[in-house]
């Protein structure tokens, strides 16, 4: 009996080396594993810190380049209101002129009624 005692602690002892052998390379594995995700971590925080700086200076020209069009639509604003206002100025003397002659003819044709039915083409 304690020969067969013997040979199942020996065959324990087998099976306990085996599954020692097998959790010592699933360990291994596993630390290789996690030095492999701490450099994606390491990768990726900095493709983030990137990505952040990127953002930062894609904002800021954005920022720039909607100051440069306001800037600009106003400065469009201003001349557009003084050229509109030098054509009206121009249209106002037109318009000015127009009655003038307007009103001459009129006068110049009373004045022409008045005289009466004279000819003046003889």
């Amino acid at each position: 009996m304690p020969d067969q005692d013997l040979d199942s602690i020996r065959k324990d002892m087998m099976t306990m080396n085996l599954l020692v052998n097998k959790f010592d390379t699933a360990i291994d594995r596993l630390s290789c594993l996690s030095i492999s995700i701490d450099k994606m971590l390491a990768v990726h925080e900095t493709r983030l810190e990137n990505q952040e700086k990127q953002n930062e200076v894609i904002h800021s020209r954005i920022s720039d380049f909607k100051k440069e069009v306001t800037d600009e639509l106003k400065e469009l604003r201003s001349q557009n209101t003084k050229e509109h206002n030098i054509v009206k100025e121009r249209l106002d003397r037109l318009e000015k002129w127009r009655w003038f002659v307007v009103g001459a003819a009129t006068v110049l044709g009373w004045f022409l009624a008045q005289l009466g039915p004279m000819n003046f083409f003889k």
